[in-house]
């Protein structure tokens, strides 16, 4: 039953729910449970790392988008700027 639900959470990509799954995950009475069981961890591994990836590369692209939109903007003059 755990193996199955740790499928549909792989397949779904439905992280949390793989975590909680992972927190609860049960002894294995037979080799084959154990055999796909370290295969299902393997992939979450994998989804895991890629997931990580894709994020960095956003992260990456946000920050040049920032600093082009702050290279472009021009000096704000000061809202107090005062003359004697």
């Amino acid at each position: 039953m755990w193996l199955n639900k740790l499928k549909t959470a792989l397949v779904l990509g439905q992280l949390d729910r793989i975590a909680s799954l992972i927190n609860e995950m049960p002894t294995f009475d037979t080799l084959e449970e154990m055999e796909q069981a370290a295969y299902l961890l393997q992939n979450v591994k994998i989804f895991l790392e890629e997931g990580k990836a894709e994020t960095s590369q956003i992260l990456h692209q946000l920050k040049n988008t920032i600093n082009f939109l702050q290279s472009t903007q021009t000096d704000q003059p000061a809202s107090l700027n005062l003359k004697f």
